[in-house]
């Protein structure tokens, strides 16, 4: 749908969007590793028993998300021009990539964040709802923003503000989500002491 989207704008809007994606996907094997990172620390942690030290992982790799997320995004639309210059030479579609890039690196930690808290609950052998929420918070959000608000105010700009939109639902969902689950585990090691 998001394509079909960006088809409708024309080529050159489509070849923005493609060499823009590019970008996105070196950001976005940055910060999963990171994710990756959480679930395995989190389930080793859970295994063991040590339920206080999940909460420390997961704190400690929010830092790092925020962190790597803001770094490379900020990076990748400061230096936006020199790096989509790999993809084209064209300066319309580079200005094309250039405005996507603008809406969707420099917020790009969010997606990160969005990824952990799945991560972190999948470690806790949850992974069912936090799957569930994704699919409703970013999938969801994207078709109401397509069908619903973008045909209101057809930009580029505003099909992309769609993305960070559902990041930050999303990490609501989710973040509610892991306290619920945090909590459960919490009381079942209560119970177990008492």
């Amino acid at each position: 749908l998001l394509q079909s989207s960006v088809n409708s704008f024309g080529s050159i809007a489509m070849a923005g969007y493609t060499a823009a994606n590019n970008v996105l996907g070196f950001l976005f094997v940055s910060v999963n590793s990171v994710t990756q990172a959480c679930m395995s620390f989190t389930s080793q942690n859970f295994g063991v028993g040590k339920y206080k030290r999940m909460d420390r992982v997961l704190i400690d790799c929010l830092i790092l998300t925020v962190t790597v997320g803001l770094t490379l995004g900020c990076g990748a639309y400061f230096f936006g021009t020199e790096i989509l210059q790999i993809y084209t030479e064209d300066p319309e579609v580079i200005r094309c990539g250039i405005e996507i890039l603008s809406i969707t690196t420099v917020p790009y930690f969010l997606c990160g964040i969005m990824d952990l808290f799945p991560g972190a609950l999948r470690g806790m052998g949850y992974s069912a709802v936090p799957m569930i929420l994704s699919i409703i918070g970013t999938v969801g959000t994207r078709i109401v923003w397509i069908f619903g608000l973008f045909p209101a105010h057809r930009s580029l700009s505003f099909l992309f503000i769609s993305y960070p939109v559902s990041w930050i639902l999303t990490i609501l969902m989710q973040a509610v989500c892991f306290c619920f689950v945090r909590k459960h585990v919490h009381q079942s090691v209560n119970r177990d002491l008492a």
